[in-house]
This record gives C-alpha cells, sequence and structure tokens, in this order.
C-alpha cells in the first residue's frame, strides 16, 4: 500500500512541475539563450551562434513534447499505481523513469526519477501475481539470401561507405552539393529497401499484430541499455575529457528540418538493414555477432570524425551499447521491423533532447 501511495504522489508532483514547464516553455528558452550568450568567450563564436539559432527555432516546442511526455508515463504510473500492478510492471516502470530523468528539465523531477529507479530495482518480486505474463516472442523462419540479395547488400555497403571518401571532396557549389547528398540518401534507402523485399510485408505484418509482446520484450531492456549507455558516457567523458563527440557536435549544428527526417527514417532503416541483417546473414553465432555488430556501429560513428585515435576508440563505446543492444533484440526476434522500431525510438529521443 505505502508504495501505491509513493508512486502516485511521485507522478502527480510530476505532472504538475510538468505542465508548469510547458506553461513557462518561452521564458525558459529566453533563459537557456541568454545562459548561451554568456559562454561566448569560453567557446567558438559560431558554434554558440548556431546553438542559439536552433534554441529559437525549436527549444519551445521540444520543451514542451518532452514535458507531455513526461505527462504521459506519470498518467500511465497512477494507473499502474491505482491496479497495483507496479511490480508485475516493474521493467516498464524503470523505462519510464528513465525517460522522464532525461527529458524532465527540472531538477525536482531529476531527483523523483532517480529515486523511483532505485525504488523500483529494490523491490522484489515474491508472489506469482507480481510477474509479468510472458508471451512468447513469434519465431519467424530464416529466408535464405538469395544471389540478388547478395548483389543488392554489396552494392549498399559499397556506396553507403563511399561518403567518408567523396564527402571530404564534394563539390562546393550548392545545387551539385545538395543533388549529390540527395542522390547518396535516396540510392541507400531504396536499396535497403530491395534488400528486404521478400521479408518485410511478413515482419511488418508480424509486428502489428503482436505489438503488445514486442514492446514487453523491448521496454524493460531498453531502460537497462540507457543505463548501460550512461555509464559508458561518464566513463568516456572521464578518459577523453570531452563531452560528447564530433559526430554529435556536427549533428547539433545541422537544421533540425535535415537531422530529424534522417535521424528518424532513413538511419533506422538503413543502418539496420547493414549493421544488423547484413552482418547477421554473415555471422550466425548471436555472441559474436552482437560483439561485431556493436562495435562496427560504434566505429561507424566516430572513425571519420575524430581527431586522435584514443578518441576514436573511447568515443565510440556509447555508440557501440547502442548498436550491442540493438543487435541483442535481433538476435532474439530476428524481426527487422521490431529493430527500425527501436533504433527510430532511440533517435527520436536524441533528436528531442538535442533540441532542448
Amino acid at each position: 500500500m505505502k508504495k501505491r501511495i509513493y508512486f502516485i504522489i511521485s507522478a502527480i508532483i510530476q505532472i504538475i512541475i510538468a505542465l508548469y514547464i510547458i506553461v513557462l516553455a518561452d521564458t525558459i528558452v529566453q533563459n537557456e539563450i541568454q545562459a548561451f550568450q554568456e559562454l561566448y568567450e569560453t567557446m567558438p563564436i559560431d558554434m554558440i551562434k548556431s546553438m542559439i539559432e536552433n534554441i529559437e527555432r525549436n527549444g519551445a516546442n521540444s520543451i514542451r513534447i518532452c514535458s507531455s511526455i513526461c505527462i504521459a508515463i506519470n498518467v500511465g504510473v497512477i494507473i499502474t499505481a491505482i491496479k497495483n500492478n507496479i511490480l508485475r510492471n516493474k521493467g516498464l516502470l524503470i523505462t519510464g523513469s528513465i525517460i522522464c530523468l532525461l527529458f524532465a528539465g527540472n531538477q525536482i523531477v531529476e531527483i523523483l526519477a532517480i529515486v523511483n529507479i532505485i525504488v523500483l530495482i529494490a523491490l522484489k518480486r515474491k508472489n506469482p501475481e507480481d510477474f509479468p505474463i510472458k508471451k512468447e516472442i513469434p519465431k519467424l523462419e530464416e529466408i535464405a539470401i538469395t544471389k540478388k540479395e547478395i548483389f543488392i547488400g554489396i552494392a549498399l555497403v559499397l556506396i553507403y561507405f563511399s561518403q567518408f571518401i567523396w564527402g571530404s571532396y564534394i563539390i562546393k557549389s550548392n545545387i551539385l552539393r545538395w543533388s549529390i547528398i540527395i542522390i547518396f540518401y535516396l540510392s541507400v534507402l531504396v536499396l535497403s529497401i530491395l534488400f528486404w523485399n521478400k521479408s518485410i510485408k511478413r515482419d511488418l505484418k508480424v509486428f502489428k499484430e503482436n505489438f503488445g509482446t514486442y514492446i514487453r520484450f523491448i521496454l524493460p531492456r531498453f531502460g537497462l541499455m540507457y543505463i548501460a549507455y550512461f555509464v559508458v558516457t561518464i566513463f568516456t567523458i572521464i578518459i577523453t575529457k570531452n563531452i560528447g563527440s564530433v559526430n554529435q557536435q556536427n549533428l547539433e549544428s545541422l537544421p533540425s528540418w535535415y537531422v530529424i527526417p534522417l535521424a528518424i527514417i532513413y538511419a533506422p532503416i538503413v543502418e539496420e538493414t547493414i549493421f544488423r541483417g547484413l552482418i547477421h546473414k554473415l555471422i550466425k553465432n548471436d555472441t559474436i555477432f552482437i560483439i561485431v555488430s556493436g562495435i562496427s556501429f560504434g566505429l561507424l560513428h566516430t572513425i571519420s570524425s575524430e581527431v586522435t585515435l584514443l578518441n576514436v576508440i573511447f568515443k565510440a563505446l556509447p555508440y557501440s551499447v547502442l548498436g550491442g543492444f540493438l543487435a541483442y533484440i535481433y538476435s532474439k526476434t530476428e524481426n527487422i521491423s521490431t529493430n527500425m522500431f527501436c533504433h527510430a525510438g532511440i533517435n527520436l529521443i536524441a533528436s528531442l533532447l538535442t533540441l532542448m
């Protein structure tokens, strides 16, 4: 009874604060801009101007969206507590608390979210009704790869990784530059879809029909993945003495209309095809597959942007955690639609945090 009352009170406090933040979103944005303006002497002017422009353009809406997500999560917490299903949904509640911690933008909510995570981890399941109802993830038959798909896969990899060669020598003319970039993105996207031509309809159908089962499997692990991600990120910051990667800074400097579609549509389709689909067809052992997929995914995000070998390796570690998690999900579900959904969710969270 005590834990139910605690979670209800905690959720109500977080909802009230989130509503308060929504009302004062414009004021919060102005305060953030003023804080950045005071950093002109300590950071590159161009970087600060770019960040200020981004905040002015998207800051208030992003704050409202993030606060609305926190409200929705805490409404769910209240319903779960009233139904006395806290232990049964322990994993989901931990994930929700982690998301609130990320999106809070308020110290009180952050403290409550951390306390909630600690309390939930400490709670032990004892009775049969405390354990979640398990439903088996659908088993999908492996579809043998054809010669046509091998050719498409090779073409996809060559074109995708060609960006690290021509990207440094791209034509300065804006028209030609954007023409090349658009053709590149469309080519890679089309090849990725063609690679899954035989299974994508089946995977999507199974994912939709068993959405609840997949979500119950994914979300608790989603929370654990973010805990590992934060621990590794802090370790990386201590070793390299830098906050964030060059890749992340480059993305933050680009307009949101360009970055967000790439993050939640292009990257989930293309990167899951290459770093999960293709690699898993070559490596059948799940453990080796997860390690190789995680390391290669991590290095992709740093090898062409970081200057020193130390940074290339250590800045890749947080990305490798994400890549390893996605590889684990694919090894368990064998459903590429599930991976694309997870990848889009991770990138959507990252995009919203970048705009805050």
